[in-house]
Protein backbone atom coordinates (compact mmCIF):
# COMPACT_ATOMS: atom_id res chain seq x y z
CA UNK A 1 0.00 0.00 0.00
CA UNK A 2 1.64 3.34 -1.13
CA UNK A 3 2.49 5.92 1.69
CA UNK A 4 -0.40 8.75 0.19
CA UNK A 5 -2.98 5.41 0.22
CA UNK A 6 -2.08 4.49 3.62
CA UNK A 7 -2.82 8.43 5.14
CA UNK A 8 -6.12 8.61 3.05
CA UNK A 9 -7.29 5.37 5.51
CA UNK A 10 -6.00 7.03 7.98
CA UNK A 11 -7.45 10.12 7.71
CA UNK A 12 -10.86 7.92 6.85
CA UNK A 13 -10.92 5.86 9.64
CA UNK A 14 -10.37 9.02 11.90
CA UNK A 15 -13.06 10.64 10.39
CA UNK A 16 -15.65 7.46 10.86
CA UNK A 17 -14.59 7.71 14.63
CA UNK A 18 -15.75 11.39 14.73
CA UNK A 19 -18.85 11.98 13.03
CA UNK A 20 -20.34 8.24 13.70
CA UNK A 21 -21.21 6.63 17.34
CA UNK A 22 -21.50 2.77 17.71
CA UNK A 23 -22.10 0.93 20.91
CA UNK A 24 -19.12 -0.05 23.23
CA UNK A 25 -19.98 -3.76 22.10
CA UNK A 26 -19.88 -3.05 18.39
CA UNK A 27 -17.04 -5.55 16.29
CA UNK A 28 -16.00 -2.35 14.21
CA UNK A 29 -13.82 -1.05 17.78
CA UNK A 30 -11.65 -4.58 17.37
CA UNK A 31 -11.71 -3.30 13.73
CA UNK A 32 -10.48 -0.60 14.11
CA UNK A 33 -7.91 -1.32 16.78
CA UNK A 34 -6.56 -4.18 14.81
CA UNK A 35 -5.65 -1.49 11.75
CA UNK A 36 -3.72 0.75 14.31
CA UNK A 37 -1.60 -2.01 15.71
CA UNK A 38 -0.92 -3.40 12.24
CA UNK A 39 -0.36 0.43 10.81
CA UNK A 40 2.66 -0.26 8.20
CA UNK A 41 4.46 2.92 9.93
CA UNK A 42 4.85 4.33 13.88
CA UNK A 43 2.05 6.34 14.69
CA UNK A 44 3.81 9.88 16.42
CA UNK A 45 2.75 10.05 20.31
CA UNK A 46 0.15 13.07 19.06
CA UNK A 47 -1.71 10.51 16.45
CA UNK A 48 -2.63 7.78 18.93
CA UNK A 49 -3.53 10.23 21.35
CA UNK A 50 -5.53 11.43 19.00
CA UNK A 51 -6.95 8.10 17.94
CA UNK A 52 -7.63 6.85 21.46
CA UNK A 53 -10.23 10.24 22.78
CA UNK A 54 -11.52 9.42 19.14
CA UNK A 55 -12.31 6.11 19.46
CA UNK A 56 -13.59 6.73 23.67
CA UNK A 57 -15.99 9.56 21.89
CA UNK A 58 -17.45 6.44 19.16
CA UNK A 59 -17.92 4.13 21.70
CA UNK A 60 -19.35 6.01 24.44
CA UNK A 61 -16.33 4.75 26.56
CA UNK A 62 -13.50 7.52 29.32
CA UNK A 63 -10.39 7.42 27.39
CA UNK A 64 -7.62 5.57 29.31
CA UNK A 65 -6.15 8.02 31.26
CA UNK A 66 -2.45 6.97 30.38
CA UNK A 67 -1.87 5.51 26.51
CA UNK A 68 1.24 4.77 24.73
CA UNK A 69 2.92 8.18 25.37
CA UNK A 70 1.76 8.52 29.02
CA UNK A 71 3.35 5.28 30.82
CA UNK A 72 5.70 7.33 32.32
CA UNK A 73 7.29 10.25 31.83
CA UNK A 74 11.02 9.03 33.25
CA UNK A 75 12.34 7.71 29.78
CA UNK A 76 12.09 10.71 28.64
CA UNK A 77 14.33 12.82 30.71
CA UNK A 78 17.66 12.85 28.65
CA UNK A 79 20.21 9.92 29.49
CA UNK A 80 22.83 12.48 30.44
CA UNK A 81 23.81 16.41 31.34
CA UNK A 82 22.24 18.60 33.52
CA UNK A 83 18.47 17.09 33.19
CA UNK A 84 19.64 13.96 34.28
CA UNK A 85 21.65 14.88 37.28
CA UNK A 86 18.83 17.12 38.14
CA UNK A 87 16.18 13.96 37.24
CA UNK A 88 18.85 11.55 39.80
CA UNK A 89 18.68 14.55 42.65
CA UNK A 90 15.20 14.36 42.89
CA UNK A 91 14.36 10.80 42.41
CA UNK A 92 13.24 10.44 46.71
CA UNK A 93 11.24 13.66 46.52
CA UNK A 94 7.13 12.88 46.09
CA UNK A 95 6.51 15.19 43.20
CA UNK A 96 5.86 13.63 39.56
CA UNK A 97 9.21 13.00 37.12
CA UNK A 98 7.21 15.48 35.10
CA UNK A 99 7.15 18.01 37.49
CA UNK A 100 10.70 18.26 38.58
CA UNK A 101 11.72 18.02 34.80
CA UNK A 102 9.27 21.27 33.65
CA UNK A 103 10.67 22.98 36.73
CA UNK A 104 14.06 22.43 35.76
CA UNK A 105 13.35 23.92 31.90
CA UNK A 106 12.09 26.51 33.39
CA UNK A 107 15.34 27.38 35.57
CA UNK A 108 17.56 26.85 32.99
CA UNK A 109 15.38 28.67 30.34
CA UNK A 110 15.89 31.70 32.77
CA UNK A 111 19.60 31.78 33.65
CA UNK A 112 20.25 31.74 29.93
CA UNK A 113 18.26 34.57 29.48
CA UNK A 114 18.78 36.02 26.03
CA UNK A 115 22.20 34.23 25.67
CA UNK A 116 21.46 31.99 23.36
CA UNK A 117 18.78 32.41 21.01
CA UNK A 118 17.74 30.69 17.39
CA UNK A 119 17.34 33.44 14.48
CA UNK A 120 13.78 32.59 12.42
CA UNK A 121 14.83 35.70 10.00
CA UNK A 122 11.93 38.18 11.19
CA UNK A 123 11.76 36.99 14.77
CA UNK A 124 14.19 35.46 17.53
CA UNK A 125 13.16 32.33 19.69
CA UNK A 126 14.93 32.72 22.77
CA UNK A 127 14.73 30.32 25.80
CA UNK A 128 12.47 32.09 28.48
CA UNK A 129 9.72 29.17 29.42
CA UNK A 130 6.09 29.97 30.61
CA UNK A 131 4.99 27.01 32.29
CA UNK A 132 2.27 26.26 34.74
CA UNK A 133 2.00 23.18 37.02
CA UNK A 134 -1.89 22.06 37.68
CA UNK A 135 -2.73 19.24 40.17
CA UNK A 136 -5.82 19.10 42.59
CA UNK A 137 -4.49 20.72 46.19
CA UNK A 138 -1.59 18.58 48.14
CA UNK A 139 -1.86 15.80 45.67
CA UNK A 140 1.41 16.41 43.57
CA UNK A 141 3.64 18.53 45.85
CA UNK A 142 3.94 21.33 43.27
CA UNK A 143 5.40 23.68 46.16
CA UNK A 144 7.90 20.68 46.87
CA UNK A 145 8.63 20.40 43.03
CA UNK A 146 9.08 24.61 42.48
CA UNK A 147 11.52 25.01 45.27
CA UNK A 148 14.03 22.92 44.31
CA UNK A 149 14.23 24.81 40.78
CA UNK A 150 13.82 28.10 42.62
CA UNK A 151 16.71 27.90 44.91
CA UNK A 152 19.41 26.92 42.11
CA UNK A 153 18.34 29.73 39.95
CA UNK A 154 18.36 31.83 42.35
CA UNK A 155 22.31 30.66 43.42
CA UNK A 156 22.87 30.59 39.93
CA UNK A 157 22.01 34.65 39.74
CA UNK A 158 18.79 34.58 38.18
CA UNK A 159 16.83 37.47 39.07
CA UNK A 160 13.27 35.80 40.91
CA UNK A 161 10.52 37.55 41.33
CA UNK A 162 8.04 36.10 43.60
CA UNK A 163 6.24 38.42 45.28
CA UNK A 164 2.85 39.87 44.67
CA UNK A 165 3.63 42.72 42.13
CA UNK A 166 1.61 45.28 40.45
CA UNK A 167 2.16 45.45 36.42
CA UNK A 168 4.49 48.15 37.15
CA UNK A 169 6.48 46.87 40.14
CA UNK A 170 6.80 43.74 37.70
CA UNK A 171 8.59 46.45 35.12
CA UNK A 172 10.35 48.58 37.64
CA UNK A 173 12.21 45.07 38.70
CA UNK A 174 12.74 44.31 35.14
CA UNK A 175 13.89 47.48 34.58
CA UNK A 176 17.64 49.05 35.38
CA UNK A 177 20.17 46.63 33.36
CA UNK A 178 20.77 46.39 29.86
CA UNK A 179 19.04 42.77 29.75
CA UNK A 180 15.16 43.26 31.64
CA UNK A 181 15.82 39.01 32.32
CA UNK A 182 14.29 37.01 34.97
CA UNK A 183 12.06 34.62 36.36
CA UNK A 184 8.03 35.28 37.82
CA UNK A 185 7.13 32.43 40.18
CA UNK A 186 3.57 32.47 41.20
CA UNK A 187 2.91 29.56 43.70
CA UNK A 188 -1.00 30.35 43.06
CA UNK A 189 -1.50 31.81 39.50
CA UNK A 190 -5.00 32.75 40.44
CA UNK A 191 -3.68 35.15 42.76
CA UNK A 192 -0.77 36.62 40.91
CA UNK A 193 -3.21 37.29 38.27
CA UNK A 194 -6.59 37.93 39.47
CA UNK A 195 -8.97 39.76 39.59
CA UNK A 196 -8.37 42.99 41.60
CA UNK A 197 -8.11 46.46 40.14
CA UNK A 198 -4.17 46.94 40.74
CA UNK A 199 -3.61 44.19 38.78
CA UNK A 200 -5.57 45.14 35.39
CA UNK A 201 -2.99 44.96 32.88
CA UNK A 202 -1.14 42.39 33.72
CA UNK A 203 -1.90 39.26 31.52
CA UNK A 204 -1.36 41.72 28.47
CA UNK A 205 1.62 42.68 30.28
CA UNK A 206 3.10 39.17 30.56
CA UNK A 207 1.49 38.06 27.06
CA UNK A 208 4.13 40.90 25.29
CA UNK A 209 7.31 39.79 27.32
CA UNK A 210 7.05 36.40 27.31
CA UNK A 211 7.86 37.56 23.03
CA UNK A 212 11.32 38.61 24.69
CA UNK A 213 10.84 42.22 22.24
CA UNK A 214 14.12 43.88 22.31
CA UNK A 215 12.77 47.10 23.16
CA UNK A 216 9.54 47.45 25.22
CA UNK A 217 7.88 51.11 26.02
CA UNK A 218 4.76 52.08 27.82
CA UNK A 219 3.17 54.97 29.01
CA UNK A 220 -0.39 53.24 30.06
CA UNK A 221 0.93 52.26 33.63
CA UNK A 222 1.57 54.36 36.32
CA UNK A 223 3.17 58.21 35.61
CA UNK A 224 5.54 58.82 32.19
CA UNK A 225 7.11 56.42 29.98
CA UNK A 226 8.45 52.99 31.24
CA UNK A 227 10.92 51.50 28.75
CA UNK A 228 12.62 47.57 29.03
CA UNK A 229 15.79 46.76 26.94
CA UNK A 230 16.24 43.29 25.81
CA UNK A 231 13.88 41.58 27.70
CA UNK A 232 13.31 37.78 28.17
CA UNK A 233 10.69 36.99 30.82
CA UNK A 234 10.24 33.26 32.16
CA UNK A 235 7.47 32.42 34.78
CA UNK A 236 6.64 29.15 37.00
CA UNK A 237 3.25 29.10 38.00
CA UNK A 238 1.17 26.76 39.70
CA UNK A 239 -2.39 26.42 40.60
CA UNK A 240 -5.32 23.92 41.09
CA UNK A 241 -8.34 23.40 37.25
CA UNK A 242 -10.66 25.08 39.46
CA UNK A 243 -8.79 27.75 40.82
CA UNK A 244 -7.41 28.68 37.26
CA UNK A 245 -10.65 28.49 36.12
CA UNK A 246 -12.54 30.21 38.45
CA UNK A 247 -10.19 33.39 39.93
CA UNK A 248 -8.60 34.43 36.46
CA UNK A 249 -9.62 37.41 34.89
CA UNK A 250 -11.20 36.78 31.23
CA UNK A 251 -9.03 38.45 29.34
CA UNK A 252 -6.37 35.09 30.67
CA UNK A 253 -8.41 33.03 28.27
CA UNK A 254 -8.22 35.42 24.80
CA UNK A 255 -5.73 37.57 23.10
CA UNK A 256 -2.89 35.09 23.20
CA UNK A 257 -1.91 34.48 26.88
CA UNK A 258 -2.68 30.76 26.88
CA UNK A 259 -0.80 30.05 23.57
CA UNK A 260 1.93 31.25 25.18
CA UNK A 261 2.17 28.53 28.20
CA UNK A 262 2.85 25.48 28.47
CA UNK A 263 0.47 23.26 30.78
CA UNK A 264 1.71 20.38 32.93
CA UNK A 265 -1.12 18.77 34.31
CA UNK A 266 -1.21 15.51 36.64
CA UNK A 267 -4.15 14.19 38.96
CA UNK A 268 -1.77 12.19 41.80
CA UNK A 269 2.18 11.59 41.93
CA UNK A 270 3.13 7.43 42.20
CA UNK A 271 6.11 8.66 44.25
CA UNK A 272 5.57 7.66 48.15
CA UNK A 273 8.00 8.58 50.36
CA UNK A 274 7.05 9.07 54.04
CA UNK A 275 10.29 10.25 55.84
CA UNK A 276 12.48 11.04 52.20
CA UNK A 277 15.87 11.15 53.02
CA UNK A 278 18.15 14.38 52.14
CA UNK A 279 19.98 14.10 49.07
CA UNK A 280 23.99 14.54 49.61
CA UNK A 281 25.15 17.88 49.45
CA UNK A 282 27.14 17.45 46.53
CA UNK A 283 24.78 16.98 44.45
CA UNK A 284 23.20 20.47 44.51
CA UNK A 285 26.60 21.79 44.49
CA UNK A 286 27.12 19.69 41.11
CA UNK A 287 23.57 21.53 40.16
CA UNK A 288 24.08 24.71 40.80
CA UNK A 289 27.79 24.66 39.05
CA UNK A 290 26.51 23.10 36.04
CA UNK A 291 23.72 25.91 36.08
CA UNK A 292 25.85 28.79 36.43
CA UNK A 293 28.37 27.46 33.97
CA UNK A 294 25.54 26.96 31.59
CA UNK A 295 24.25 30.48 32.18
CA UNK A 296 27.54 31.56 31.06
CA UNK A 297 27.15 30.51 27.17
CA UNK A 298 26.32 33.04 24.49
CA UNK A 299 25.52 32.34 20.61
CA UNK A 300 23.10 31.73 18.13
CA UNK A 301 22.10 28.30 18.35
CA UNK A 302 22.01 26.66 14.80
CA UNK A 303 20.31 23.37 13.45
CA UNK A 304 22.46 20.97 11.79
CA UNK A 305 21.84 19.94 7.87
CA UNK A 306 19.64 16.81 8.91
CA UNK A 307 18.10 18.49 12.03
CA UNK A 308 16.66 21.73 9.29
CA UNK A 309 15.18 18.49 7.21
CA UNK A 310 13.74 16.75 9.92
CA UNK A 311 12.13 20.56 11.18
CA UNK A 312 10.91 21.49 7.96
CA UNK A 313 9.24 18.47 7.21
CA UNK A 314 7.32 18.05 10.55
CA UNK A 315 6.33 21.81 10.35
CA UNK A 316 4.66 21.38 7.09
CA UNK A 317 2.85 18.40 8.18
CA UNK A 318 1.93 20.29 11.47
CA UNK A 319 0.80 23.53 9.43
CA UNK A 320 -1.77 21.19 7.40
CA UNK A 321 -2.81 19.36 10.18
CA UNK A 322 -6.67 21.14 10.24
CA UNK A 323 -7.45 21.91 13.97
CA UNK A 324 -10.99 20.76 15.26
CA UNK A 325 -11.05 22.61 18.36
CA UNK A 326 -10.85 26.78 18.31
CA UNK A 327 -9.46 26.84 21.80
CA UNK A 328 -6.15 25.04 20.45
CA UNK A 329 -5.62 27.50 17.32
CA UNK A 330 -3.49 29.34 19.30
CA UNK A 331 -1.22 26.94 20.53
CA UNK A 332 -1.08 25.21 17.21
CA UNK A 333 0.68 27.97 16.09
CA UNK A 334 2.76 28.39 18.51
CA UNK A 335 3.68 24.89 18.98
CA UNK A 336 6.66 25.40 16.31
CA UNK A 337 8.52 27.79 18.58
CA UNK A 338 7.59 25.90 21.78
CA UNK A 339 9.07 22.75 20.53
CA UNK A 340 12.58 24.71 19.08
CA UNK A 341 12.62 25.98 22.46
CA UNK A 342 12.84 22.89 24.05
CA UNK A 343 15.14 21.25 21.65
CA UNK A 344 17.67 24.31 22.19
CA UNK A 345 16.95 23.51 26.61
CA UNK A 346 17.69 19.77 25.78
CA UNK A 347 20.50 20.25 23.86
CA UNK A 348 22.56 22.75 25.81
CA UNK A 349 21.72 21.22 29.27
CA UNK A 350 23.01 17.66 27.46
CA UNK A 351 26.15 18.59 25.87
CA UNK A 352 26.77 22.58 26.20
CA UNK A 353 26.51 22.93 23.03
CA UNK A 354 24.11 24.96 20.44
CA UNK A 355 23.96 22.75 17.49
CA UNK A 356 20.76 21.35 17.83
CA UNK A 357 20.65 17.35 16.28
CA UNK A 358 17.21 15.67 15.06
CA UNK A 359 17.49 13.62 18.14
CA UNK A 360 17.27 16.98 19.96
CA UNK A 361 13.97 17.86 18.34
CA UNK A 362 12.36 14.40 18.72
CA UNK A 363 12.64 14.42 21.83
CA UNK A 364 11.19 17.78 22.46
CA UNK A 365 8.40 16.67 20.64
CA UNK A 366 7.89 13.47 22.43
CA UNK A 367 8.05 15.98 25.65
CA UNK A 368 5.23 18.31 24.18
CA UNK A 369 2.98 15.75 23.23
CA UNK A 370 3.24 14.06 26.58
CA UNK A 371 2.00 17.19 28.24
CA UNK A 372 -0.10 17.78 25.46
CA UNK A 373 -2.56 15.03 26.48
CA UNK A 374 -3.73 16.43 29.12
CA UNK A 375 -4.74 19.65 27.36
CA UNK A 376 -8.19 18.84 26.88
CA UNK A 377 -8.38 18.97 30.22
CA UNK A 378 -6.99 22.79 30.63
CA UNK A 379 -8.57 23.87 27.57
CA UNK A 380 -11.96 22.61 27.72
CA UNK A 381 -12.37 23.68 31.49
CA UNK A 382 -11.37 27.21 30.81
CA UNK A 383 -14.55 28.73 30.33
CA UNK A 384 -15.79 32.27 30.05
CA UNK A 385 -19.03 31.99 31.30
CA UNK A 386 -20.50 30.69 34.51
CA UNK A 387 -22.35 28.27 33.00
CA UNK A 388 -18.75 26.05 31.92
CA UNK A 389 -17.68 26.34 35.15
CA UNK A 390 -21.02 24.65 36.74
CA UNK A 391 -20.55 21.99 33.83
CA UNK A 392 -16.75 21.09 34.88
CA UNK A 393 -17.58 20.75 39.02
CA UNK A 394 -20.50 18.18 38.12
CA UNK A 395 -18.18 15.93 35.51
CA UNK A 396 -15.82 15.98 38.57
CA UNK A 397 -17.97 15.51 41.12
CA UNK A 398 -19.53 11.97 38.91
CA UNK A 399 -15.58 11.19 38.23
CA UNK A 400 -15.01 11.21 41.68
CA UNK A 401 -18.13 9.15 42.52
CA UNK A 402 -17.23 6.14 40.11
CA UNK A 403 -19.28 7.71 37.45
CA UNK A 404 -22.52 7.64 38.71
CA UNK A 405 -24.78 9.37 41.22
CA UNK A 406 -28.18 9.92 41.79
CA UNK A 407 -30.36 13.10 40.77
CA UNK A 408 -30.82 13.97 44.55
CA UNK A 409 -27.35 13.77 45.53
CA UNK A 410 -25.26 15.21 42.63
CA UNK A 411 -28.15 18.04 43.57
CA UNK A 412 -27.19 18.49 46.98
CA UNK A 413 -23.59 18.60 46.72
CA UNK A 414 -24.00 21.72 44.20
CA UNK A 415 -26.40 23.49 46.00
CA UNK A 416 -24.00 25.68 47.66
CA UNK A 417 -22.80 26.83 44.04
CA UNK A 418 -25.73 27.45 41.77
CA UNK A 419 -29.73 26.80 41.99
CA UNK A 420 -32.24 24.19 41.12
CA UNK A 421 -32.68 25.94 37.67
CA UNK A 422 -29.21 26.41 37.15
CA UNK A 423 -28.73 22.53 37.88
CA UNK A 424 -31.04 21.97 35.65
CA UNK A 425 -30.10 24.10 32.59
CA UNK A 426 -26.28 22.40 33.19
CA UNK A 427 -27.64 18.92 33.56
CA UNK A 428 -29.57 19.64 29.50
CA UNK A 429 -26.10 20.92 28.23
CA UNK A 430 -24.02 17.99 29.23
CA UNK A 431 -26.79 15.54 28.81
CA UNK A 432 -27.34 16.66 25.42
CA UNK A 433 -23.70 17.22 24.70
CA UNK A 434 -23.68 12.93 25.10
CA UNK A 435 -21.20 13.68 28.30
CA UNK A 436 -23.87 12.18 30.92
CA UNK A 437 -26.63 10.35 30.21
CA UNK A 438 -29.96 10.53 32.66
CA UNK A 439 -31.67 7.33 33.81
CA UNK A 440 -35.22 7.33 35.51
CA UNK A 441 -36.77 4.45 36.34
CA UNK A 442 -39.65 3.45 38.89
CA UNK A 443 -37.23 3.25 41.98
CA UNK A 444 -34.18 5.16 40.11
CA UNK A 445 -33.05 8.74 38.80
CA UNK A 446 -29.21 9.15 38.56
CA UNK A 447 -26.97 10.70 36.18
CA UNK A 448 -23.91 8.67 34.42
CA UNK A 449 -20.67 9.95 32.73
CA UNK A 450 -20.32 8.66 29.59
CA UNK A 451 -17.30 10.21 27.32
CA UNK A 452 -14.44 12.58 27.09
CA UNK A 453 -16.52 16.03 28.27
Amino acid sequence: MSELLLEKTLDLYKELLRTRRWPATSPFRAEVEDFIQKFPRKLSDQEETEIRHLLAHAFSQEPPAAGPSRKGFDALVPASGWFRDYHLYTLASEPPTVFHFACALVALGAALGRNVFFDKGYYKVYTNTALVLIAPTGKCRKTSATNVALGLAREAGVNVLSEKVTPEALVTALGGSEQACGLVYAPELAVFLGRQKYLEGMVPLLTSLFDAPDTWTSSTIGRGQLKLQNVALSMLGASTIEWFVEALPHEAFSGGFMSRLLFVVQEDTPRQYALPARPPGHLWEKLKEQLTTLRAIKGEVSLEASARAWYEAWYGKHKNQPVEDAKFAGYHERKPDHLLRMAILLRVGAAESLTVTPADLERALQILDWMEASLPTVFRTVATSAAGTTQHHILKTLEASGGKMAHSLLLRKHQHMMNAREFHIAIQTLIESECIREVKTRTEHFYERMGTP
